[in-house]
């Protein structure tokens, strides 16, 4: 008797009711076309032979054919029958039910570890800044029934409910209002300046980490590139002194920089790959980028520039202007604590207007975050705004602030206890000044925008804002003083952006002090970082502050 031999191919059609001369002529006279056969399970002897053994939270198992069944074993040529040993049962991988973890607790963040199949359930809420309270999930308040955590500010680990309120920044007590009821003086005599010989500079982005601010700033040798310099409480440069961040001359720009309670996020622009791209990388308290180095956020035809950065809590969302679909748009990505890219870009805004989107500024908010942008042609420009959910989702319709009938530029934005609060300034209206509004989460404007500085005949420009819940403070530049450029102002103002200190000038020397960004730093202070011409109009960076003055209205 002749033994017919089968391989596990043609085994395998077998048992799907094809044979292997049908499978051969499945496109022939007569034969049934367009036949979606799915492949044969992968062979195996053991479970380590099947793909995803490893993984035991999706466990597969090898189900070996029964004894008796066609090619129960490797066949003749393989040594079953003569080669002195036993002969081998072949079998398939078959995937098992996968691990389930899910305990329905919104407060545990449920895993199952791959190498034992076990679960663990560690919580959903950080506690970066190691003050043994959790930040709230997004979307909540503090201390809610499903917050699953109570701190309201967890970069700080000076902030926490039942904290005693003092001068330094951050909401000790978490009752809303920084630093209650202080008010800012300038407190350096002349400015610092941080930049080396690397003009012409322009800042990018300053944050405190409670030791130290990280001073993000770009500069040129040939190309440009990122910078970092750390600067003392003082105010003074620290070693070992600037420090490049970016491939050297890579036409790299941005830079702006936040501080989570253990680490920084800094996101950028360059063009190592050619066109322009936007980058983030973690940075540690010494401002060193952290093992996996630089993450990259977009991969499109056209330029991607102008990032924005901030933080809800969880995650760091990088949004910026992206022209992949021909007009300038809006996307953002969320990034986790460990530099992880959660999903894929996301889409914010359209150009069914037929204007580009461009310059945008973030917040993160209670429910999500705030994003105000831009829009217009060569002459007119608008603000808008628009709040999306911690997923990116759109939360309310945009809404367009200005009118069109001036050019309105450059918004900044801040969540403000309650509410957002969008600030910009005007080349073209009576007064040419910084202009505000707030707006609720759900898009309802709730103080109609007004302006917040008094240039007379002159010019307001750059604003940036920092939120002290009960009111906030705006820094600027202004050239009243016809002092050859513009010099820094600050003034605070209320929630419903009603004046509560007299403007008060804070650079001296001649040229231009222009596009300041802030933090809050040690003992209340405002730390400044912003360009400045002083010296030969050559444009380098500069750092001053503003001191907190405590328990003065």
């Amino acid at each position: 008797m002749v033994r017919r031999v089968v391989s596990k191919t043609t085994l395998a059609l077998l048992l799907l009711g094809v044979s292997s001369a049908g499978a051969a002529l499945s496109g022939g006279c007569g034969a049934r076309t367009g036949l979606n056969i799915p492949p044969p399970a992968p062979e195996c002897e053991v479970d380590a032979d099947c793909p995803g053994a490893d993984d035991l939270c999706n466990p597969v198992t090898c189900q070996l054919f029964a004894e008796g069944q066609p090619d129960g074993g490797a066949g003749p040529e393989e040594g079953a029958q003569g080669g002195g040993g036993a002969a081998r049962r072949g079998g398939t991988c078959v995937s098992l039910p996968p691990v389930d973890c899910n305990d329905d607790d919104p407060c545990t963040r449920d895993t199952c570890e791959r190498e034992t199949g076990t679960c663990s359930y560690g919580p959903s809420t950080l506690d970066s800044d190691g003050d043994s309270h959790h930040a709230p999930l997004p979307g909540t308040s503090p201390g809610d029934p499903l917050a699953c955590g109570d701190d309201c500010d967890d970069t700080s680990a000076a902030a926490f409910p039942g904290g005693t309120e003092i001068c330094d920044g951050v909401d000790n007590d978490c009752d809303g209002t920084v630093d209650n009821g202080a008010r800012f003086v300038p407190l350096d005599a002349d400015a610092t300046r941080i930049s080396g010989d690397i003009a012409p500079a322009g800042a990018g982005g300053l944050a405190w980490s409670g030791t130290s601010y990280a001073a993000i700033y770009s500069g040129t040798t040939q190309g440009f590139s990122v910078y970092r310099s750390m600067i003392s409480a003082g105010g003074q440069p620290l070693a070992p002194g600037e420090q490049i961040m970016t491939p050297r001359n890579g036409d790299a720009s941005g830079g702006p920089v936040v501080w989570v309670g253990d680490r920084y996020g800094m996101a950028w622009q360059d063009r190592r790959d050619g066109d322009y791209e936007v980058y983030f990388s973690l940075l540690d308290e010494n401002g060193e980028k952290v093992e996996g180095g630089d993450r990259r956020l977009s991969s499109a035809p056209g330029f991607s520039v102008n990032v924005a950065l901030t933080w809800n809590g969880t995650e760091f969302v990088p949004v910026w202007q992206d022209e992949r679909n021909g007009l300038f748009d809006l996307y953002a990505q969320r990034i986790d604590v460990d530099g992880n890219l959660i999903g894929e870009n996301v889409q914010l805004t359209d150009t069914s207007s037929g204007l580009g989107n461009e310059a945008p500024a973030a917040a993160a908010g209670k429910s999500g975050i705030g994003v105000a942008w831009s829009t217009g042609d060569a002459i007119t420009h608008f603000i808008k705004f628009q709040t999306f959910t911690a997923e990116l989702q759109p939360l309310s319709q945009p809404i367009t602030l200005t009118t069109g009938d001036t050019d309105a530029v450059y918004p900044t934005v801040v969540w403000n206890n309650d509410r957002y609060i969008v600030a910009w300034f005007d080349k073209s209206a009576s007064p040419k000044a910084i202009y505000a509004a707030a707006i609720s989460e759900e898009g309802q404007v709730l103080v109609r925008p007004t302006p917040i500085s008094d240039p007379g005949r002159f010019r307001s420009r750059y604003p940036f804002l920092r939120a002290l819940g009960d009111r906030l403070l705006a820094i600027y530049s202004d050239d009243r003083d016809q002092n050859n450029g513009y010099e820094l102002y600050a003034v605070t103002v209320s929630s419903e952006l009603l004046p509560l200190s007299p403007e008060q000038r804070l650079t001296f020397a001649g040229r231009d002090s222009i596009y300041p960004v802030a933090a809050f730093g040690p003992e209340g202070d405002v730390g400044i970082l912003f360009r400045d011409d002083r010296e030969g109009g050559e444009h380098h960076v500069f750092f001053t502050r503003l001191g907190c003055v405590a328990g003065a209205q």
